[in-house]
């Protein structure tokens, strides 16, 4: 394992726009996303530029998903149908009204500070403004995936 690389999903990898509202500062809008969350809504998400590099990077790279989401099977679904490896998973517990960026700080220092991750270099992408002032705070390096996305599908 070369380095520990984490992802976030909405927006980041999928583009779920058509299921998850946002508040005016880029975090979700917890009570908007729970009255559009169904099975059909999951299974229209489509990928973006991001989810392609994140299958490359699997396979020498300790991959993350920390996503706000609290996931039920669909979730599971959706990321297995698309081919998106991860090595370890973190969500929302279903009712929590946590903050995204102190959601997933807490659950990413959980992990960090395990004896066989000190020390390796930590990436983190994620489109949620708090999200990524946060990590950068924690020193890890935290990419705007909307900067990362938009320079991928220029490349291509």
């Amino acid at each position: 394992m070369k380095n520990i690389i984490i992802f976030d999903l909405d927006m980041t990898v999928v583009d779920s726009r058509h299921r998850t509202p946002n508040k005016p500062d880029g975090t979700l809008d917890l009570q908007g996303y729970f009255n559009l969350r169904n099975r059909d809504s999951i299974m229209q998400d489509t990928l973006l530029p991001l989810a392609k590099a994140m299958r490359s990077l699997s396979k020498d790279n300790y991959i993350i998903i920390a996503t706000a989401r609290s996931v039920d099977e669909a979730d599971y679904e959706f990321l297995k149908r698309n081919n998106l490896p991860y090595n370890k998973f973190f969500s929302r517990d279903w009712g929590s009204m946590e903050k995204d960026a102190s959601l997933k700080l807490r659950q990413i220092k959980k992990l960090l500070n395990l004896k066989q991750f000190r020390g390796k270099p930590c990436y983190m992408f994620d489109d949620a403004s708090p999200v990524i002032r946060e990590m950068r705070k924690a020193g890890i390096r935290c990419l705007n995936s909307h900067k990362v996305n938009r320079k991928l599908e220029n490349a291509a």
